[in-house]
């Protein structure tokens, strides 16, 4: 729907989807597909289905999971062009899989949610929501909430003195100027995180410099190519799924370098020794003492090799940990006092996790804004739902992101733990569905405890896992396989809910 059309009224469906990424466009499926209902609206303050892969759209951007299990079990694609889809295949084949199951028609762009409030009197949430082209303000009221809000929404932007002096654009990874031609100019990254690699790989034959700042070496290691499970999948189509089912295994075995004990130490530890041959065999050697992490491998997510150890060995390339203290009209200044041409700044700095996460007010039951109510302990039962704030599930909540698997398949769970909690709600039978404060508790306290035995909390880094969303306190990753997410999402502990029938009103 055009937002030219969504102004001026208040709007009422059963179900409300903020959002039109992965999580959104799962939800509608399953309200459709298994449900049987398309009484919903989604709404996204975007001009068009895709999230991160709408949004993030700079050179070399890219998944960094194998492209046959990057994509929704309804609808798994075989004909991928790289191994690793690139940000505009995946916005394309999200905008195939909307067009395939009618979505436009239910979908509102350029609408910003900026508030969710519970009606306790109705049972139902009130949004409220602005045009994001006009600033007109409209209401919509629904009986449930898919929260499909990414994490990785709000950008970190780079400060230092005398950015303001700076003549030339700069520009965060996910908000990319398209019209900036950076083709034989004097180009400062700075990041070395995942966005970071592959724009420096995408971008370092075509600069006339690249300078990329770092601040602490990250782990990195060769992609697999998958080859010959892209090629059994796309020669025999009927054994997809046991393709996909084999790549799930690969990476949950990966678990191993985030979990404690003495198994997971000892396979960490030979990782460790094989990953740093490896960055010695690929770096240039002046970058050997600065770049070989000193924290365990695991403690970061891990980052996957694009060209970018190729782009290091080009003559017009320098990676530096020497800390940019300012800025003047052309250059960045360091510590050390070495001034570095600067024509354009590419901020490659990853996002506010906390601000992403907390954007959005949020108003439950007993009136308490959400931010409030988590203080800086963000958590949500099986990382769906937060108690006092009924009939809203997170797609991809708290601790629902994983640092080896696919974010997908933590959606799907989610969505299976709805169905098997809570489908007598998004159905009708039932109004009012809810985690028990006490369940709520217990879980956060696992999901504490878990996480203080994992590598992000004992390898000796900064982790934005732990760092986002409270001191010392994880509300980002989950702690355990993704094989007990899927297990807990089939089996739930219903003792745990408060469900209310339209006969109990």
């Amino acid at each position: 729907m055009d937002s030219s059309n969504h102004t001026n009224m208040n709007r009422h469906t059963h179900a409300l989807i903020v959002g039109a990424g992965f999580s959104g466009l799962a939800s509608a499926i399953k309200l459709q597909t298994d449900w049987n209902t398309t009484d919903y609206q989604i709404y996204d303050r975007d001009s068009e289905f895709g999230g991160t892969w709408q949004q993030n759209t700079y050179p070399g951007a890219a998944s960094d999971i194998p492209a046959l299990w990057y994509c929704l079990a309804s609808d798994p694609k075989v004909d991928w062009k790289e191994p690793y889809p690139s940000q505009e295949e995946l916005r394309q084949y999200i905008k195939d899989v909307a067009e395939k199951y009618n979505l436009r028609k239910r979908a509102t762009f350029g609408a910003e949610i900026e508030k969710v409030e519970w009606l306790a009197d109705q049972q139902m949430w009130k949004a409220s929501i602005k045009d994001v082209a006009t600033g007109n303000k409209y209401t919509h009221t629904s009986r449930v909430v898919f929260m499909g809000k990414g994490c990785l929404v709000v950008p970190n932007k780079f400060k230092t003195a005398g950015i303001e002096d700076f003549k030339g654009p700069i520009m965060h990874t996910a908000q990319w100027d398209h019209s900036v031609d950076y083709k034989g100019k004097n180009v400062v990254v700075i990041g070395n995180g995942c966005s970071a690699v592959q724009v420096c790989a995408a971008i370092a034959p075509e600069v006339g410099s690249l300078t990329q700042f770092a601040r602490t070496p990250q782990w990195m290691v060769p992609r697999p190519e998958w080859k010959w499970l892209k090629t059994m999948g796309e020669t025999f189509p009927f054994m997809l799924g046991f393709v996909r089912f084999l790549m799930f295994l690969t990476l949950e075995a990966n678990f191993s370098l985030f979990r404690g004990g003495w198994y997971a130490r000892a396979d960490r530890a030979v990782r460790t020794w094989v990953s740093t041959m490896l960055l010695k065999w690929h770096l240039p050697k002046k970058y050997h003492e600065n770049s070989i992490p000193k924290y365990e491998l695991g403690c970061k997510r891990i980052i996957y090799d694009c060209g970018y150890w190729k782009a290091l060995h080009q003559k017009n390339v320098e990676l530096t940990y020497d800390p940019i203290v300012r800025m003047t009209s052309n250059s960045v200044i360091t510590k050390s006092g070495q001034e570095w041409p600067a024509d354009i700044v590419i901020d490659a700095t990853g996002f506010n996790v906390a601000a992403s996460m907390g954007g959005l007010e949020i108003v439950g039951e007993t009136g308490e804004n959400l931010v409030d109510f988590w203080n800086g302990k963000v958590s949500a039962y099986e990382t769906v739902m937060v108690a006092n704030y009924p009939n809203m599930f997170f797609l991809f909540g708290p601790n629902a992101t994983t640092g080896h698997n696919s974010v997908i398949f933590a959606i799907e769970n989610a969505l299976k733990w709805i169905e098997n909690v809570a489908s007598d709600l998004v159905t009708g039978s039932a109004t009012y569905v809810t985690v028990k404060n006490e369940a709520y508790d217990s879980w956060t306290q696992k999901v504490h405890e878990a996480s203080k035995k994992m590598a992000f909390s004992t390898g000796g880094c900064v982790s934005w896992y732990m760092s986002a969303s409270g001191a010392g306190h994880n509300g980002v990753t989950y702690p355990w396989t993704q094989f007990t997410a899927w297990w807990r999402a089939r089996f739930p502990v219903k003792s745990d809910m408060i469900v209310k029938s339209k006969k109990d009103e």
